[in-house]
Formats: structure tokens, sequence, C-alpha cells
């Protein structure tokens, strides 16, 4: 399936939170865990976003979409601050576990939880950790296509995605990977290449939705669609290239909007949350 959409705000706007953002700090397990939020639930389950390779601020675009319809929060993890990851280190499974730490101390519940990149991998781990907090969990340009595990051909679709984005994204998340220091970053990227989601997507409960876009070289089409078919769920494909939410959230939202409409007309009666 195909969606459509728009483009995306300034750079400006994208390279720091702005007023309709608001930014809260939660201790869990004695590391600081930020998030940013926009939005009101408004009837419908609130969507948590995990950026990939921690840089939140492109997702911005997609959060404020999501904030006309429902409360829509994204995770600062590892949370770079003077080159490392402050509130968790720097692998794909910390930073799963970080996130399911955090539903829990934050006692969230009926949670839509949407990854991107990497963080579509960690999200993954999330919804195994706490399934009975979950309402569903999104895969955007989920990584990795298991072709491009090899280096020489990751190095040349490295090549062929940065090409392809956007200018303005670009300097958005180029400041958020140096706060890493460099080597806490390169610990996670090469974290990602080394797992395989489609050996754990299987277990996972709640439904699940796929979106990537039709020029992705990290997460192409037919690799998304086995993945959604390992749950026999949906997968959208967004105009664009790997970072397709970032240059048409629209489409991203109107996805994913979708999904969560169908998914509620259809929810069984909820089990008793777990004492």
């Amino acid at each position: 399936m195909t969606a459509t959409g728009s483009e995306p705000g300034s750079a400006r706007e994208l390279r720091l939170p702005s007023q309709d953002l608001a930014e809260a700090c939660t201790e869990v397990d004695g590391r600081q865990v930020r998030s940013f939020s926009t939005g009101e639930p408004k009837g419908l389950p609130e969507v948590v976003l995990i950026p990939g390779l921690g840089a939140p601020p492109y997702l911005y675009p997609w959060m404020r979409q999501l904030g006309r319809w429902t409360l829509a929060t994204v995770l600062d993890l590892p949370g770079w601050r003077g080159g490392r990851g402050r509130s968790s280190a720097s692998t794909v499974a910390a930073v799963g576990a970080a996130a399911a730490r955090w539903l829990e101390v934050t006692d969230r519940h009926n949670v839509v939880l949407a990854g991107h990149s990497s963080g579509a991998q960690s999200a993954i781990r999330t919804a195994l950790a706490v399934p009975h907090r979950m309402n569903a969990l999104v895969l955007a340009g989920p990584t990795l296509d298991p072709r491009a595990r090899n280096p020489a051909v990751l190095l040349v679709r490295l090549l062929h995605t940065v090409a392809r984005e956007k200018l303005p994204e670009l300097a958005t998340v180029l400041p958020w990977y140096l706060r890493s220091g460099g080597l806490p970053w390169l610990r996670l990227a090469i974290s990602s290449v080394r797992d395989r989601p489609e050996d754990l997507l299987g277990a996972v409960q709640p439904p699940v939705l796929v979106l990537t876009g039709d020029r992705d070289r990290f997460a192409p089409p037919g690799w998304a669609e086995q993945l959604a078919t390992l749950r026999s769920g949906p997968c959208f494909l967004l105009p664009g290239p790997h970072n397709a939410c970032f240059t048409s959230p629209q489409a991203a939202d109107g996805a994913l909007h979708q999904a969560v409409l169908r998914w509620a007309a259809t929810e069984p009666p909820q089990p008793d949350r777990p004492l």
C-alpha cells in the first residue's frame, strides 16, 4: 500500500524543540530519560516514538502531525551527552530495555510504540519486554535488510541514502550525532547492523504496522513486506528514501492514524493489568 505526503518544516524549526513540544525528564534506574511531547490523547492511544541512532529532532514533523489527533511523545535515547549515552548504553538492546523501563516508571498503558530505523529494532525488544503496556507496534524504515549487513554493500547503500536525503535533515541530526563523541554512536550503529529483527518479531504479541520509503535502501520495500508478513500486518510505502517519515510526515501520519482507528474498531477486551 502506498501513501502520499508533504514537505517538512524549516531546518531552524527542527534543530531545537519548539514551544509546542513539552520537555520532561524522568529518572529511570538512576538515569535521566528525556522526552518531548505534543498533543492530547483525545480517546486514542498515545504514540511513543524511538528515534534512529539517537537523534529525536528529525521526528518532530511527524510528531506534530500525530499531535493533531493524539498525544505523541519521542524519547531521547540513548540521550547523547558528553560523548556517551546518558539515558542508556549505546546498543539496540539497551535502548529497547530503557524504553520498556520508561513505560513502566511512567505507568504507560495502551501505547502505540513506533520506532524508526535502529529505533524500530529497539522497539521490538520493548514490545517483547512489556507486551501488557502495548496497543500496537509500528516499525518505520526498520533496519537492516539482511543483504546490507555486508560492509561493502552497506557503504554503497549509505552513499545512495545520504545523496537522497533532504539537507535540512542532515543539519538536524548531525549535531546530535556529534554529541555522542563518535565511538558510542558507532557502537550503536554496529549493534544495529549485527541485530536480526526477523528472529524476534514473530514473538511480538501486539499488532504490527510496517512503514518504509519507496526508495529506502536500508529498509527496501521487499524487506519491509517480509517483516510485515511475519506478523500478518500491513505494510505501507511512503514517498521518499530511508527517512520518509521526515520527508513525508503527512503520509506517515495518515498511515498510522488509519491503522490506529482500525485497531480501535477491532480491539478485543483488555486483560486486567498485572499488579
